[in-house]
């Protein structure tokens, strides 16, 4: 009877950790690349235009992010964030929803990283409240949301809210 006690305990343990398993970036692997281009063409995209120092600055820093692209982003108030992706194949600037008016409020206070991310991996964790731009804003609670890169856009992965 112990031993069935103690089984079904190990049971539940592994199945809570494994519920609790929180995306890595080794788990998400991509090689990194040379970047191809060294300039964005701002006559394509006037949303680009608009930033143009910003962009242009993170696009000189060298890939950071999934292989061959840079994240790019910038202020838009206290515990904002806004951001861009550049594809450094072909120098276009992509606008992913959850970079829009990132908000860091997190918990009783603002997270000191809003986006983290590395250059060998497609995994981006927002810490905080993904953007949006919708009218009525994010309405999901704070915490922290794992996305993976793939074709072009964010697939959320998990979502952890912070108390």
């Amino acid at each position: 009877m112990k031993l069935l006690h103690l089984s079904v305990c190990l049971a539940l343990l592994t199945g809570f950790a494994a519920a609790q398993k929180l995306p890595r970036f080794s788990e998400y692997p991509v090689r990194v690349e040379k970047p191809r281009i060294t300039k964005i063409d701002f006559n394509k995209d006037p949303d680009a235009r608009t930033y143009r120092t910003r962009l242009s600055e993170a696009l000189r820093q060298g890939v950071n992010f999934a292989g061959h692209f840079v994240v790019a982003g910038w202020g838009c108030g206290t515990g904002c964030t806004n951001a861009a992706v550049i594809d450094t194949f072909t120098g276009k600037v992509l606008w992913p929803e959850q970079f829009f008016n990132v908000d860091a409020t997190y918990g009783d206070g603002y997270s000191q990283v809003q986006l983290d991310f590395k250059k060998n991996s497609r995994l981006l964790i927002i810490h905080g409240r993904p953007g949006t731009r919708r009218e009525s804003g994010f309405d999901g609670p704070a915490g922290d949301y794992y996305y993976e890169w793939s074709n072009g856009r964010f697939r959320l992965i998990k979502s952890v809210p912070k108390k």
